[in-house]
C-alpha cells in the first residue's frame, strides 16, 4: 500500500481508503490487521504509521477507530479541535466519517487542517454543522510544553503554555461554547492524563493543588452541561521510559504516570 500512495503520489490513508470502500467497520479493522476491543480498556503501545504525521503527543489512530466504531456511524461529521498530526481525519476518511479539523500549526501537506485560535471569550464557533462527535485530544497540561511552542506560529501560545488555572478555565469555557453549538445527540470523547510533577518529585511528596487529574476533567465537564456516560482506559506505553530513567525514579520514590483515560460525555 505504501508503494500505490507513492506511485499515485497520495497519501497512505487515502490508499487505505480507496482500498476499503465499502467494507463494514468490522471488515475494516480486519484489513487492517487491528484486533476489535470489546470490553473498555483499549490498550495500543505503538501509534500505527499508517495514520498521521509525526507529531507532539501523537495518539494511536486504533484508539481513534475504536471510538468511531462505538460512538458513530458511517457519514456522521467529527469535529477534531485540536488535530495536531491529522490522525483523526486520516481515520474518519477510512472509516468513512466527514471530518472537520483545527489547528494552531498548519502546513501545506495537510490542507484539511484548518488553522483557529480557540479564543472561548468571544464564543467563535468555526463550524456552521452541528457536529456528532467532537474528538478532543488537547496538550496533557505542560507535558511537551516545547515541543508544542515549535510548532505553533507564535500568534498565540498553545495550551501547554497556560497556568493551571489558565488551562482549567480554558476548558470550562470550550465545554459551554460547545453546548451552545452542538446538538442534543453531540458526543465528546476527550482524552487525557492524569498530571503530576512527577519528574522531581516523591509521590508522598506531591502536592494536590498543584496536580490536575481526570477527576478535575469530570468536574469541569458536568458542570458545563455535560453527562459523562463512559469511562474507557487507553494506558500510555511504559517503554517509552529508558532503563536509567526507571532506576531514578525508584531511587527517588517518584511515582510516574502511565494512565491515560477517553472520557465520553453527551449533553445534558
Amino acid at each position: 500500500m505504501e508503494y500505490i500512495a507513492r506511485h499515485y503520489h497520495m497519501d497512505v490513508a487515502l490508499a487505505w481508503a480507496l482500498r476499503l470502500e465499502g467494507k463494514t467497520d468490522q471488515e475494516k479493522f480486519k484489513e487492517l490487521g487491528w484486533g476489535l476491543r470489546t470490553w473498555d480498556q483499549w490498550n495500543f503501545n505503538e501509534c500505527d504509521e499508517r495514520f498521521g504525521d509525526d507529531w507532539p503527543g501523537r495518539i494511536p489512530a486504533q484508539l481513534v477507530a475504536h471510538t468511531l466504531f462505538y460512538f458513530t456511524k458511517p457519514g456522521d461529521l467529527v469535529l477534531d479541535p485540536m488535530a495536531g498530526g491529522g490522525v483523526v481525519s486520516d481515520v474518519c476518511v477510512v472509516f468513512e466519517r466527514k471530518c472537520q479539523s483545527f489547528d494552531m500549526a498548519t502546513r501545506d501537506n495537510r490542507p484539511e487542517i484548518q488553522y483557529h485560535h480557540w479564543n472561548t471569550q468571544d464564543d467563535d464557533w468555526p463550524i456552521t454543522k452541528r457536529p456528532d462527535l467532537i474528538f478532543f485530544d488537547p496538550p496533557y497540561f505542560s507535558k511537551k510544553k516545547k515541543d508544542f511552542e515549535k510548532k505553533t506560529d507564535g500568534k498565540a501560545p498553545p495550551i501547554s503554555s497556560y497556568t493551571k488555572e489558565q488551562y482549567e478555565k480554558f476548558f470550562e469555557s470550550f465545554f459551554i461554547l460547545a453546548h451552545k453549538n452542538t446538538g442534543e445527540m453531540t458526543t465528546i470523547a476527550f482524552l487525557n492524563a492524569d498530571w503530576h510533577d512527577f519528574e522531581s518529585t516523591p509521590a508522598s511528596e506531591e502536592k494536590p493543588e498543584e496536580s490536575i487529574t481526570i477527576f478535575d476533567y469530570h468536574r469541569i465537564l458536568t458542570k458545563t452541561g455535560w453527562k459523562v456516560t463512559r469511562r474507557i482506559e487507553c494506558p500510555l506505553s511504559s517503554e517509552r521510559l529508558s532503563g536509567n530513567q526507571v532506576q531514578k525514579m525508584q531511587d527517588k520514590r517518584i511515582l510516574g504516570t502511565v494512565g491515560r483515560t477517553l472520557l465520553i460525555a453527551k449533553r445534558s
